[in-house]
């Protein structure tokens, strides 16, 4: 029995066919949320479950969990539009069999699913090259000074050069020198590429690179 935990009905159906088109004889059960989840499984014999990584209110780790600490036989696959490293790590850490992309071709799908039934792992590429690049997109983050990922931070809230010379107490010229070498040093264009850049990294990873090149 699988069970297919996802908070977009549209979602859930579309999975459901997925599976019920290769596998008439299979029986899917649908939850919206974790509340809903671990009912089925208290109800039914799961040995399959599709899980949402990212839920409306809560993460679909909590749900995996919840299985591990129950004890539950219950093999899991994650949904995810994207992996960061640290959730390829939390899902390492709770025994996570999977992990498939939310947009992967059905057969990608069926492939992940027969592979981790015979007790393998499966990650989609798409999500091993997400992992990969953030990877990167650390390593050249780490090359920038620490005045420039203040610079950097204060870009990503939108601030003017001018703002930004006020709050760190330095002219604007100075500013548009730590936006031209944080541009280069990030293989970037422009502002806006580089607003889309930090916004791709945790606010954490940049205070604490802050830190770490001020000490």
């Amino acid at each position: 029995m699988i069970l297919v935990l996802d908070d977009y009905p549209l979602s859930r159906q579309g999975l459901e066919s997925v599976i019920r088109m290769y596998r008439p004889e299979e029986q899917v059960l649908q939850a919206g949320n974790v509340k809903e989840a671990v009912a089925c499984v208290e109800k039914s014999q799961v040995d399959m479950a599709f899980v949402d990584l990212k839920l409306k209110r809560e993460s679909g780790f909590s749900f995996v969990r919840w299985l591990r600490e129950q004890g539950k036989p219950v093999k899991v696959m994650l949904i995810a539009s994207d992996l960061k490293n640290h959730d390829f790590e939390q899902a390492r850490e709770l025994g996570i069999e999977g992990c498939v992309q939310k947009d992967a071709f059905l057969d990608e799908i069926l492939y992940g699913l027969k592979v981790v039934e015979r007790g393998g792992r499966f990650y989609s590429s798409g999500l091993i090259e997400s992992m990969e690049e953030e990877e990167q997109e650390k390593k050249k983050l780490g090359g920038l000074t620490g005045r420039e990922l203040e610079v950097l931070k204060l870009l990503s809230r939108g601030y003017s050069n001018a703002k930004i010379g006020q709050k760190l107490f330095i002219s604007e010229g100075t500013v548009k020198k730590h936006i031209t070498s944080i541009l280069g040093k990030l293989c970037l264009e422009n502002r806006v590429e580089a607003v889309l850049f930090a916004s791709r990294n945790l606010p954490g990873v940049l205070e604490q690179e802050i830190k770490e090149k001020q000490l």
